[in-house]
């Protein structure tokens, strides 16, 4: 039996269209930023994992800026691409 492996672009985009439902309708070229929405992801899941277990403060406090960053930059993404 294969090992399940986390996908961090489905993960990233489905948090993003949650948190930007806006963009809903143009998840059909959000693979044009595979990379950014991939890091998106693996930051908002750990993130979550500070969250959960009560981690380093000033570490979840650096992760809650990274995710609004980088949620910023990819609307920003969907905004140059002419789509918005």
């Amino acid at each position: 039996m294969a090992a399940a492996t986390f996908d961090s672009f489905r993960y990233g985009l489905a948090v993003l269209l949650v948190r930007c439902p806006d963009l809903r309708r143009y998840a059909h070229i959000a693979h044009w930023w595979t990379e950014e929405i991939e890091n998106y992801g693996d930051a908002v899941r750990f993130r979550d994992k500070l969250r959960d277990e009560d981690g380093d403060r000033l570490l979840l406090d650096e992760y809650e800026q990274l995710c609004t960053e980088l949620e910023a930059e990819l609307h920003s993404h969907f905004g140059a691409s002419g789509m918005l």
